[in-house]
């Protein structure tokens, strides 16, 4: 394990950061509430391609989507992972426009009271 020197999260490796590490450097509540919680940081994401709030919502959609696996929420787990892959192309500058909107209205529907 290579150790680095961000005090206390020195056990974070410099090519793979956890997302309990990533949380940690945002500093993020480790579990998020619900989707509508995430909302506005998807949003002023999607719309102005704000790099704090991308990042934020990516970690916190991939807390939602960890959740919605874990209570065997299959099809709520995929629209979230297809919400980050939104997020993703975002960041890379290949925002899909109306898609990504339409990935997060089917997300609440389908993953209502995850």
């Amino acid at each position: 394990m290579v150790e680095n020197d961000r005090g206390g999260l020195g056990r974070c490796t410099p090519w793979i950061v956890s997302l309990g590490c990533a949380a940690a450097l945002a500093g993020l509540p480790s579990q998020a509430s619900s989707l509508s919680a995430v909302r506005p940081l998807l949003l002023h994401c999607f719309r102005a391609a704000h790099a704090p709030s991308c990042e934020q919502a990516l970690l916190l959609t991939e807390t939602l989507q960890r959740r919605a696996g874990a209570q065997d929420r299959y099809p709520c787990q995929t629209l979230l992972l297809g919400l980050q892959a939104e997020v993703v192309m975002v960041q890379l500058d290949v925002a899909r426009g109306e898609e990504a909107f339409e990935t997060l209205r089917e997300s609440e529907q389908l993953c209502s009271g995850l």
